[in-house]
């Protein structure tokens, strides 16, 4: 093969050995994310779900599990469930009255009002319930990272031998 060709197969195989394995992977995650925690899940990993964007805080927390690639239900499961709840507080203010002092120089005015009285008030504290021991089977077969990258070197060869008949 000319030098041409040798580059134009070289960046082909580049680019299918980078993609090969996010598009493997890709199912296998947002079927055991879709089956833990429900369908729309894609924003609980990524900031933008339509993309494969930036992560959130979730979804670093999943890409460091040592076994997502090869098990992501149990990373899913290792992590816990996504944050949802929020805390809110409530502070309420009150206008109290205090007699006060009658003058004779002012006359009609017999309470002085003392304005934003604020009452203590409980900011309620956010509980999570720690599950007992449970034991996760997992939903679908592991699979070999590998598999991806096995199909695309398959792939070059098959090329390569069709390239190489096609300038005979």
């Amino acid at each position: 093969m000319n030098n041409k060709r040798l580059a134009e197969l070289l960046l082909v195989s580049i680019v299918i050995l980078i993609a090969t394995p996010t598009t493997f992977a890709k199912p296998e995650y947002l079927t055991n994310l879709t089956a833990i925690y429900g369908a729309g899940s894609c924003d609980t990993c990524h900031i933008n779900g339509a993309s494969d964007g930036p992560r959130t805080g979730y979804g670093t927390l999943f890409e460091n599990q040592v076994d997502h690639l090869t098990n992501a239900s149990e990373a899913l499961i290792a992590i816990g469930a996504p944050p949802t709840a929020t805390v809110t507080s409530t502070v309420t203010t009150t206008m109290a009255a205090t007699p006060g002092v009658t003058t004779g120089t002012t006359p009609g005015i017999t309470e002085t009002e003392i304005p934003g009285i604020i009452e203590e008030t409980e900011i309620p504290e956010e509980t999570t319930e720690i599950p007992e021991e449970t034991t996760v089977t997992a939903t679908t077969t592991p699979r070999s990272p590998g598999f991806g990258i096995i199909i695309s070197i398959v792939g070059l060869f098959a090329w390569a031998i069709l390239e190489r008949r096609r300038n005979k």
